[in-house]
């Protein structure tokens, strides 16, 4: 198989906006630092899913396909009403990087830089794009099976067993849901020209389809717009869902819950309180952090990690956590 494409898209030279849009479809991908394997074993592939799959469940995000390769990762996502792929892509690499670190007893980065993404035409693109992620392992070695690799998604679109969060139906539609045609697809690919068309280093598409997105972008930004109602909207939904879980944590701390946003320098068992509520928001709304400074009314988004460090480091919070966790039903 050609691997032209994985060179185009791992040595781009400049670093274009990102383009974050609800219901759109991305081709996200990323590299290790030279020398470094961010995949030793299922562990930590089964690792990596785990978070993805927390945090795509967070953002509202559907998996498509994945590939995890030694040294790089492919993920194919679609956006649903929220538009935070650079939130999601923050927390998931950070996660895992923190655990591959304490597992392998490393230091520093992990991956090379900023994550790459490319919006995809999906009318266009989706099928051949999923055939380029799950021939991935196949540049390896002639030797490599890409439907018997563990590291992607391919084996559970040819066998089945599909676990829940991963969301093949929209492309085996196009086979009929015959999971054979489509494995018989992906040999094909094996003999052929895989690479899309890559354009402006921002798309897998052409001109028209970038105008329709910069178009999309404009009308998020036009004051008015349907866009802009609509955001208008979740923000509001995710106010009250973060007012809410004020009102438990207060509720199970015994504290004022005006306390636990207002207070400058609050008093031990406020503070507590504090800590758990910004840990459960940040679990439960895809809020930045700098997002959750602000509602707290705290000069500076480090301190949400002074809150989260207390939380995990301190047991009686811990279980003040798990018991507040149960209770929550947003």
């Amino acid at each position: 198989m050609t691997t032209t494409l994985e060179f185009d898209l791992f040595s781009f030279m400049t670093r274009p906006i990102r383009i974050n849009l609800p219901f759109c479809l991305y081709h996200v991908f990323s590299r290790t630092n030279p020398g470094e394997i961010a995949f030793h074993d299922a562990r930590d592939r089964n690792k990596f899913l785990f978070y993805l799959v927390k945090y795509s469940t967070l953002f509202e995000y559907r998996i498509h396909a994945f590939c995890l390769m030694p040294n790089h990762f492919h993920l194919l996502l679609e956006s649903a009403q929220s538009a935070g792929l650079s939130e999601l892509m923050r927390r998931l690499l950070t996660a895992y990087t923190i655990y591959f670190n304490r597992r392998h007893e490393r230091y520093g980065h992990l991956f090379q830089g900023r994550f790459k993404s490319l919006v995809v035409d999906k009318t266009q693109y989706l099928i051949s794009l999923s055939r380029y992620i799950h021939l991935n392992p196949t540049t390896i070695s002639s030797r490599v099976k890409a439907e018997t690799y563990s590291g992607s998604s391919l084996p559970f679109y040819i066998v089945g067993n599909d676990p829940p969060w991963l969301f093949t139906k929209e492309i085996l539609s196009w086979f009929d849901g015959n999971r054979k045609q489509y494995a018989q697809y992906i040999s094909e690919g094996l003999t052929e020209e895989t690479k899309p068309t890559i354009f402006r280093q921002r798309f897998i598409g052409g001109e028209k389809f970038s105008q329709r997105i910069y178009q999309r972008m404009n009308a998020l930004n036009t004051t008015g717009s349907k866009g802009d109602k609509a955001a208008s909207i979740r923000k509001d939904h995710e106010r009250k869902k973060a007012d809410s879980i004020v009102d438990l944590v207060a509720e199970y701390c015994g504290v004022e819950k005006d306390l636990i946003r207002s207070c400058a320098r609050p008093a031990f068992q406020v503070g507590k309180a504090r800590s758990l509520a910004i840990y459960i928001l940040r679990e439960h709304i895809p809020w930045t952090n700098d997002a959750i400074a602000k509602y707290f009314g705290l000069k500076s988004s480090d301190t949400i990690l002074y809150h989260l460090k207390k939380v995990n480091e301190d047991p009686e919070l811990r279980i003040l956590l798990d018991e507040i966790q149960k209770s929550i039903k947003l």
